[in-house]
Parts: structure tokens; C-alpha cells; sequence
């Protein structure tokens, strides 16, 4: 098997310890890893080539998220030397905001500590993974099944700019669109080549001190699901998280009676019974 080209784009370089652990499990599977910083950092290029001496490191602009340095990371590598890509990247997992995603109430902390436990979660978790595609030659992405949503509210407000992405690239959206809420992924890389094809950093606009949604950034997250099934292919997690499982049922019945929450929207909402008794808007704001 090829090495895997392993994608990590540390905007929050605090949390290269916690990144340099869950890279610790990819053992003695042979990768490349290639790491996007949006500031010059000499000490931390130093403790990252420390790691893994044969690291790519480079500073790229404050685009589009983790998904602007994504598509500037495809277009520096030639995919055609890997099977296998790996996409993360140092999702901010503190503050108050929650989603609801597949009937679940996500917080922040718990979304980022999903989509790392699914992918690297352990050696043998990792070593899982990679056999998966091995014995699945229609498996094309994997992430957590927690967080790989077709959940109409999550993408049918973008489905006309999400049209117009597909049709750019010479396909149909799918009447299900089905993605990785967080864009962390392990996916087969040949299906990533229209992205490198259509689309570069340039195309995004400057990440926002706010928490936005409806951005490009936004719009490729969901494309990238439907890439995948458009190419024939399935989007599919195996993790298991008993506390995901079934605690929600018992924070349902809490929250008829109190709810203090951040929506996707970034509003701050706190219902008494369900009756909303304080709200702010909190786009103005720094992110949390």
C-alpha cells in the first residue's frame, strides 16, 4: 500500500501536543506529513520536524478555515503517489456553542474529541481503518458515524451554491447530500482531484475573527460528501461512543425544562420551559 498523505493545519498551535498524541497512533503505517501554520513559528517547525524529520511545513493565508489550507495542501502534493489522505486539523473545542446534529445536542468539545477518537483514536483504531478500505472497495471517506450527517436542515440552505460548485466541477448535486460535519476524514485520494482541479485558496475569503456560516468554506465541506457519492462511492464510521448512544434521551427531558445555548447561527438562546427568555447575537464577538 502507498504511504498516506497526512494533512494537519494548525491555526491553534497551542494544541500541537494533543496533535502530536493522536499522530503517535499511526505507528509504523508509512506516511507524509504535511502541516499548514498561518503564522511563522521557527520553535514549533523545529518540534514538528523533531517528530517526523520528513514533515512539509509552510505558512499558508488565513482562508476559508481549515478548508481554504486543505485545497492549498492538494494542490502542493501529487495524489497519485498516495492511496489515502488524511485530513485534520486543530478544530477550536472551547466555548459554549452546541449543534444539533442526527437528533444529538454536540458541544464543541465532544464534536472535536469524536471526529479524533474515529480517526485516530489508537494504533489499532487507525490500523482498523486503513484495512477497512482495504476490504471495502466502495468505501471512498470515513469519519465518525456521529458526525457524517444527510440531515436536510444541515445543507438545504446552501443546496443552490452548493448546485452551482457540483455543476462547476461536471456533476449533479445528489438529492441527498450526505457529509462530515467538521471535515475530518480519511478518504481515498484519487477521489479528491476535482477539488484540486476547481478550486484554490484565493477562492476563499479571509477567515473572520466571527464564527460565520454559509461561507465557501461551508459550501466545500458538503461538496466534498457529495464528491464521494458522485464518483460511486460511500461515506461510512465504525466508532461506537456509549455516552453519545444514549445519554441524549435523558439531556432531552432536561432541556424541556431549561436550555442555555449557542446555535449554528451563533445566537445565544436561553428557553425556560421551551419559552426563550434571553437572546443575543453573538457574531460581533470574538470566537470563543
Amino acid at each position: 500500500m502507498k504511504p498516506t498523505a497526512v494533512h494537519l493545519h494548525l491555526h491553534y498551535v497551542n494544541r500541537w501536543p494533543e496533535m502530536r498524541r493522536y499522530l503517535q497512533h499511526l505507528g509504523g503505517h508509512p506516511y507524509h506529513l504535511y502541516v499548514t501554520l498561518t503564522k511563522e513559528n521557527a520553535c514549533l517547525e523545529k518540534e514538528i520536524k523533531d517528530f517526523h524529520p520528513h514533515s512539509t511545513i509552510w505558512c499558508t493565508e488565513n482562508r476559508g478555515y481549515d478548508i481554504g489550507p486543505f485545497v492549498d495542501f492538494l494542490h502542493k502534493i501529487d495524489l497519485s503517489q498516495y492511496d489515502l489522505v488524511l485530513k485534520i486539523h486543530a478544530k477550536n473545542k472551547y466555548g459554549r456553542q452546541k449543534t444539533w446534529i442526527n437528533d444529538r445536542y454536540i458541544t464543541k468539545r465532544s464534536w472535536v474529541n469524536l471526529l479524533f477518537t474515529a480517526l485516530l483514536g489508537s494504533k489499532r483504531i487507525w490500523k482498523k481503518n486503513v484495512n477497512a478500505f482495504l476490504q471495502d472497495p466502495q468505501l471512498g471517506m470515513l469519519s465518525s458515524q456521529y458526525l457524517i450527517t444527510s440531515e436536510k436542515i444541515c445543507s438545504e440552505y446552501l443546496r443552490p451554491a452548493i448546485d452551482q460548485e457540483m455543476q462547476k466541477m461536471g456533476y449533479q448535486t445528489p438529492q441527498n447530500i450526505t457529509f462530515v460535519a467538521g471535515t475530518m476524514f480519511v478518504a481515498r485520494a484519487k477521489l479528491l482531484e476535482k477539488i484540486k482541479k476547481y478550486f484554490s485558496i484565493s477562492d476563499f475569503a479571509p477567515t473572520d475573527v466571527s464564527v460565520q456560516d454559509g461561507t465557501l468554506a461551508h459550501i466545500i465541506e458538503r461538496v466534498l460528501g457529495c464528491l464521494i457519492a458522485v464518483q460511486g462511492y460511500e461515506i461510512k464510521g465504525f466508532d461506537k461512543n456509549w455516552w453519545v448512544d444514549y445519554v441524549p434521551s435523558m439531556r432531552q427531558v432536561a432541556r424541556s425544562f431549561y436550555s442555555n445555548d449557542i446555535t449554528r447561527r451563533n445566537h445565544h438562546i436561553i428557553k425556560v420551559c421551551k419559552i426563550p427568555v434571553y437572546y443575543k447575537n453573538l457574531n460581533k464577538q470574538k470566537r470563543g
